[in-house]
């Protein structure tokens, strides 16, 4: 089934804010075994809201559309939706019990303009929103379906997750296609494409997800698919890549390392330069990481790498700061002060400044510190600032798991 996508605000159209959840639902979408036909985004217009709910459905039987829902006037979803649908605006009791009760959990006070979010297309079923005061709703028109989410991410994703997946499943009424995921870290996507795209791996269908750090392979195949066949061309797949792989329908790198670490029962501890914590951060959004996380520092300036790491003041003054003795000392500083199994040390020049001859931007030392040993790796990491500090924790785990 055809399936679009509507998303609304001045503040997207205007750059002020990434419309992150058209690419979410895609996916999610994607993989209920919908073909994502179009996306459409409207300013805060009932006019432009109803063009786009119309060339929407022009194109789709469902429409997923996010945004709109909040008590300020600019929020126009619902009286867009009663104009398209021909439907009155009713202030639905349902829904404001829900706005209410919220407010009661949270020990507040409900602003009188709070009602707005009550007022719903007559008919229109209610989705619960439990993590906020806007109630979503569903609305069908002759043969096409209609969902409006909230536009705050937190509260769409629970939303379409617990809600509106279900409901899609029913409309679809077949089995979804299944999806492997095949994750790779430091093998480019276009030699992903080079090396896979000379396999036979029909009846799968091929796609490719780069989210930096990692490239994420991709094998649809129909829900009749037998599960040998399914598993010769996951191993075809593995097989081609090599040590690329890290996980097969596992996940991300955080999580797969998290996953050793506790099954060994080790710990870490980490000392960042160029990274700026986004490592530490990294790993600590996996639930339970503090079973395995020590202690992170962010250690820039090098007065801070000689005191909380002991590196050792005339290496950073004969070597620089960017240097494998001072990323060495760095991981097994830190691995020393925290009492940890492993330690990780990471310097670089992220840029877009700084660099030179013999260390341009894009230059990171890493260094994994064992009981047994200290690895160190230097790369040169292309890409803008944020692309190489991403790139560079990515690496930083790789090496990690390798050990490990």
């Amino acid at each position: 089934m055809q399936l679009s996508i509507l998303s609304q605000g001045e503040e997207l159209l205007g750059g002020e804010t990434v419309d992150t959840n058209s690419a979410w639902l895609a996916a999610r979408a994607t993989e209920l075994g919908f073909a994502p036909r179009r996306m459409v985004t409207a300013r805060d217009s009932v006019e432009d809201i109803v063009w786009a709910l119309e060339a929407s459905a022009a194109a789709s039987e469902v429409i997923l559309c996010t945004g709109g829902l909040g008590p300020t006037v600019d929020d126009l979803t619902a009286e867009a939706v009663s104009d398209w649908a021909n439907l009155p605006l009713r202030q639905d009791p349902e829904a404001l019990a829900q706005i209410e009760a919220r407010y009661a959990h949270w020990n507040r006070v409900m602003d009188a303009t709070n009602t707005k979010q009550a007022d719903l297309p007559e008919g229109a079923e209610i989705l619960p929103n439990p993590m906020g005061t806007a109630p979503g709703f569903y609305v069908r028109k002759g043969e096409h379906h209609l969902f409006c989410m909230p536009g705050v991410p937190r509260e769409m994703k629970p939303m379409f997750l617990e809600q509106v997946a279900n409901k899609l499943a029913k409309i679809r009424n077949s089995d979804p296609p299944i999806l492997h995921r095949i994750r790779t870290i430091g093998v480019p996507e276009s030699r992903l494409q080079k090396v896979l795209g000379q396999i036979a791996l029909a009846p799968a269908r091929l796609g490719f997800r780069s989210h930096i750090p990692e490239v994420i392979v991709k094998l649809m195949f129909s829900p009749d698919t037998p599960a040998a066949i399914q598993e010769a061309r996951i191993d075809t797949v593995v097989e081609a890549i090599g040590r690329g792989v890290y996980s097969v329908n596992g996940g991300d790198l955080a999580e797969v390392v998290g996953e050793r670490l506790v099954a060994k029962g080790d710990t870490l501890a980490l000392a960042e330069s160029c990274t700026g914590g986004q490592l530490s951060a990294w790993i600590a959004s996996v639930p339970g990481a503090s079973r395995y996380l020590l202690e992170g520092i962010v250690a820039y300036a090098n007065e801070a790498k000689i005191r909380s790491c002991g590196v050792i003041p005339s290496d950073l003054e004969s070597h620089g700061a960017v240097s494998e003795q001072v990323a060495r000392q760095l991981a097994e500083g830190i691995r020393a002060r925290a009492g940890a199994s492993w330690g990780i040390g990471i310097t670089g020049i992220a840029g877009p400044g700084g660099g030179s001859a013999d260390k341009p931007v894009g230059t990171v030392h890493i260094a994994v510190a064992g009981a047994a040993q200290t690895v160190h790796h230097r790369f040169r990491i292309p890409g803008d600032r944020a692309q190489i500090t991403s790139r560079a924790a990515g690496m930083a785990l790789s090496m990690l798991l390798e050990e490990l």
